[in-house]
């Protein structure tokens, strides 16, 4: 009877709130091949555009190739298309290479071959099919790697980054006809340091900027804190790629420039801060950095993730009809320390603030969890509905399941207010509130069903620290006394019925930290 009554509950909450979220993955190939990812999304109107790559179920074995699709605003596929390379070269793009809408209602993306290093430039019909597929030759160079396009009135300029022939890696800044014909190129950089592309915004007709990182040392370990960095680098070019200015960010504070956005009296963005942990390690902690028209003057920042790991970065940010913004990438959890032997994950992390830098909100989600290889999952591009919806689009990874490890291609649909379920809704708690208490608790995974971790970040300040678990008619079901210091417990759930439950973090007998767990059977 309480499996009914919890199933009527969930129905009831769906319907009385509109359209609900949802957290999808997708495959388009035959089980038995590696496969899908999406690495971006574009919003045309009421539908969903989606490219990244596949292995398609018909093809020489292992050939990876383009992956075009169209959604409605639930997650139902309109359209697939599956293309091969016409070189029989594999099709690649990483995590927010650009798709746009053309002048002529077609689409435009970017990618790269894996063998031969070519750059790739494709351009679509609005029903998806191919008007050109253009290669272009990185001689003298080794590979090009084009991330973003813009259209301007007569082609369209393209940026990246490259590896040269003694493999520093620089920028490149490309301008090609409306036919896809190349018309030139420009590089930027310095020997020696590895200098990575991430945004391309146009300010007017003869203006442009490029967002980038510099970094220095971070190679092969050991590493060294005397002559290791990383830095944010901002290029202002014309509309023939001469430079207009440079700039550069301290070093190890704001690297990457991704998202990048020109506000009327400064800039917008998303970077890390770079930390060497170790000889053998290095970690990154995302945030989100508003600065004045020099990158080196911040007005405000404001931290994502809670850990300074590898996997930590924020990849896009786009504006939100409410007038705020919502930034997306992914974020590791920690490892716990032994003799836990519990699982850490990458999650996709999405994130929502107020122009003047105030969390509004915050979410780490997953599309598979094992309880030995945790989860791998990557976010690659997100695109904002006019109700204020948000659709995070990218990829997981699940490296621990039969018959072979394989890539899925995963989409969120997330309201404007963080949630995904309307019945957990309750449970996304603002950052806002969330720093105003020494303590932060992540529960993983949620939906459950045989267990869920949870996590704490700063438990401090208190003598008495208890996790109460309760029924969803607010019974104790289980409590834990967490002493000083730890950092982690698991919650066996198999012996319980489903339902929702909830988890109050108490210090002191004050209720500092509450939140939603959906058990599944």
């Amino acid at each position: 009877m309480k499996k009914w009554i919890f199933f009527a509950l969930l129905i009831s909450s769906i319907t009385s709130t509109g359209q609900p979220g949802f957290n999808k993955t997708y495959g388009f190939e035959e089980e038995q091949i590696t496969g899908s990812a999406f690495v971006n999304v574009l919003l045309d109107n009421d539908t969903l555009v989606l490219f990244g790559t596949c292995f398609p179920p018909v093809g020489p074995p292992g050939q990876q190739a383009l992956l075009f699709v169209k959604m409605d605003t639930l997650g139902n596929v309109l359209l697939q298309k599956f293309y091969p390379d016409p070189d029989m070269d594999k099709y690649a793009a990483s995590p927010n290479f650009e798709i746009i809408k053309t002048l002529d209602s077609g689409y435009m993306l970017t990618g790269t071959n894996i063998n031969s290093g070519y750059g790739i430039l494709v351009k679509l019909s609005f029903n998806g099919e191919i008007e050109f597929y253009r290669k272009y030759d990185p001689a003298p160079d080794l590979t090009h790697r084009p991330r973003k396009v813009l259209e301007v009135e007569d082609g369209y300029l393209i940026s990246g980054h490259k590896s040269i022939q003694n493999y520093d890696i620089q920028v490149f800044l490309m301008k090609v006809d409306k036919q896809g014909n190349f018309l030139w190129e420009k590089t930027y950089g310095q020997p020696g340091v590895v200098d990575v592309m991430n945004s391309l915004v146009k300010i007017s007709d003869n203006h442009f900027a490029i967002g980038a990182a510099k970094s220095k040392g971070l190679g092969e370990p050991p590493y060294s804190t005397s002559d290791t960095w990383s830095k944010g680098w901002l290029i202002q070019v014309d509309s023939l790629g001469n430079i207009i200015s440079t700039q550069e960010s301290p070093a190890n504070t704001q690297a990457g420039l991704s998202g990048l956005k020109k506000m009327p009296d400064g800039w917008l963005f998303a970077a890390v801060e770079f930390k060497i942990l170790n000889q053998f390690e290095w970690g990154a902690r995302s945030k989100i950095v508003r600065t004045g028209v020099d990158i080196s003057n911040v007005v405000w920042e404001k931290y994502i993730s809670a850990t300074t790991r590898a996997g930590n970065t924020t990849i896009d940010i786009k504006p939100t009809p409410d007038g705020n913004w919502v930034a997306v990438g992914q974020w590791a959890t920690p490892i716990p320390p032994p003799p836990s032997t519990s699982p850490n994950y990458l999650g996709g992390s999405t994130f929502k603030f107020t122009s003047d830098g105030d969390s509004l909100w915050a979410r780490l989600d997953t599309a598979f969890w094992h309880p030995d290889c945790g989860s791998e999952n990557y976010l690659g591009g997100v695109a904002v509905l006019p109700s204020g919806s948000i659709i995070a689009a990218g990829y997981a990874n699940t490296n621990c399941y039969p018959p072979t490890v394989r890539s899925w291609g995963w989409v969120l649909k997330i309201s404007k207010d963080g949630c995904i379920d309307t019945l957990l809704c309750s449970g996304i708690t603002p950052v806002k509130e969330v720093q105003t208490h020494p303590v932060e608790v992540k529960a993983w995974p949620n939906p459950a069903t045989t267990h869920v971790d949870f996590f704490f970040q700063n438990p401090a300040g208190g003598r008495h620290r208890q996790l109460l678990i309760t029924d969803l008619a607010g019974r104790p079901v289980q409590s834990f006394e967490i002493p000083e210091g730890e950092t982690n417990l698991r919650w066996n759930t198999e012996e319980l019925l489903p339902g929702v439950y909830f988890y109050q973090w108490i210090t002191n007998g004050k209720t500092l930290k509450t939140g939603k767990i959906l058990l599944t059977k």
